[in-house]
């Protein structure tokens, strides 16, 4: 079974219930919403079509809302076309309203003038193109084209020597985060991440709106990677976002980073997404390069919960083809490797002090001990099954849960194999009633030993405990 999950941006490739649908059949777990494109509305219409999709085969999907974050961007061309930066040329980016040409742009960081300084380095386009700053006016900054190239509509602007006075949560984010507690999402994404306040004050938002959704944290400022500790407490789990990552700090880097940010949510138990350029060449062409066909492996291989395509489901010519692309790719690196996703840990990591995290080391042991292949989890929020998903154990993992909105939250964690069951009266019950759902879902036999644990249930004698069990067996064995 594969144990890495895939996350698909939905736009206009695949917002319709045909695309979803076959991404559904092809492996897809999860979906991503980016608010930086579109309407609410649309983005709305979305989600019921990917629910409808999911619903129609029984199948668990995660909903993960992406919120645009403080991102500056250059604004409008005439008529819409792109433009060609000349190396050597002057380049203005100003706070004026302006239809942009091969001189000028205007950007919708009014302040950007106020703030730079001559000398500093301006990057378009996730660092396609590169500007140097030569003066400043209240409204202009004048530049000079260092690797020019053409420049699109609405393209992202990076300071990477600059610091920018910006909140990670913007009016426009806080709008859409109350939107998305509404519609009931699983995850929510902060872009822009620079210090644990920045979560804290995420997740307040998401309780304050009554929401359930956890909150993934964007990795990809370099003062993220200095608070990386505090933030991987703060979060409930992390997103390595290597493209802006690779232009504010330097894309060297960006391999070293990823390596030190999956150890360290692994490590303080929490989920973590790699995300960005992963199948890039599938946007137009209907084969990956080796390379990025390398790059997946290798991210499996690091232990990503997730591995996140972005333009290629998103706008690109084959987004189908790629889902059904990575989820091979991920198969053959599993496949090839199985310890290395979970040699990261493999009981060796901190100690935490946590009981949980003790039970699953245990139940993980216990497993490889009596030669056992799997381990049933009962969790009423799904924090249980998303421990032992962290302990990376080569057991497969049945989370049993009687929320729906759970089931569909752990589709997104590695190794997890989601399963509504029903709530329990009592330990007997739900022992017997668990055996009645793992035979009906087709994944044990009877007769077959199994690892089974539980979080904390409310009410139940099974609570926070592991026990070693035969399917038909009525007493299990502690």
């Amino acid at each position: 079974m594969r144990r890495a999950k895939i996350l698909a941006t939905l736009g206009p490739s695949s917002n319709t219930p045909e695309v979803i649908d076959a991404f559904i059949a092809h492996g897809l777990n999860a979906v991503r919403i980016n608010m930086s494109h579109g309407t609410q509305a649309e983005h709305s219409d979305n989600i019921k079509i990917a629910r409808a999709a999911a619903d129609k085969v029984n199948r668990p999907l995660a909903i993960l809302v992406d919120l645009s974050g403080p991102k500056i961007r250059t604004g409008i061309l005439k008529d819409k076309l792109p433009v060609i930066l000349v190396n050597g040329a002057n380049f203005v980016i100003t706070a004026r309203q302006v239809e942009g040409s091969a001189t000028e742009v205007s950007t919708n960081f009014t302040d950007l003038p106020s703030l730079v300084q001559p000398g500093a380095s301006i990057l378009l386009d996730d660092g396609a193109l590169e500007l140097t700053v030569e003066s400043a006016t209240e409204t202009d900054v004048v530049t000079r084209v260092v690797n020019g190239g053409l420049l699109y509509e609405r393209k992202g602007i990076n300071l990477p020597n600059t610091a920018l006075p910006i909140p990670s949560l913007t009016n426009k984010d806080r709008q859409d985060l109350e939107w998305a507690v509404g519609q009931n999402v699983d995850y929510i994404a902060l872009s822009f991440v620079r210090k644990a306040e920045d979560c804290i004050e995420a997740k307040d938002l998401i309780k304050q709106h009554g929401g359930r959704a956890l909150l993934v944290a964007k990795i990809e400022k370099a003062e993220a990677i200095t608070n990386l500790d505090s933030i991987l407490e703060a979060t409930d789990g992390v997103m390595v976002a290597r493209g802006d990552l690779g232009v504010e700090t330097s894309v060297e880097l960006v391999p070293v980073y990823q390596k030190r940010i999956i150890e360290g949510a692994i490590a303080h138990d929490k989920f973590v997404i790699t995300a960005t350029q992963m199948l890039q060449s599938m946007i137009n062409e209907p084969r990956p390069t080796r390379a990025e066909a390398s790059d997946v492996a290798n991210a499996v291989w690091d232990g990503s919960d997730a591995v996140m395509l972005s333009a290629e489901t998103a706008s690109g010519r084959f987004a189908v083809e790629s889902v059904a692309t990575m989820c091979r790719i991920i198969e053959a690196a599993e496949a090839g490797n199985p310890v290395g996703s979970r040699k990261i840990l493999k009981y060796t990591g901190e100690i935490t002090g946590r009981t949980s995290r003790a039970l699953c080391k245990a139940a993980s042991i216990a497993a490889e001990e009596k030669n056992v292949g799997k381990i049933a989890v009962f969790t009423e929020s799904g924090l249980m099954a998303r421990r032992l998903s962290s302990v990376r154990p080569a057991q497969r993992i049945f989370a049993l849960t009687s929320d729906v909105n759970v089931r569909h939250q752990l589709a997104l964690i590695w190794g997890v194999e989601p399963i509504f069951h029903p709530l329990s009266e009592s330990t007997e019950q739900m022992l017997k009633g668990g055996e009645e759902t793992l035979l009906t879902a087709e994944v044990v036999e009877s007769g077959e030993n199994i690892v089974i644990m539980a979080g904390r249930l409310s009410g139940l004698g099974l609570s926070s405990s592991v026990v070693l069990s035969t399917i038909g067996e009525s007493v299990p064995r502690r």
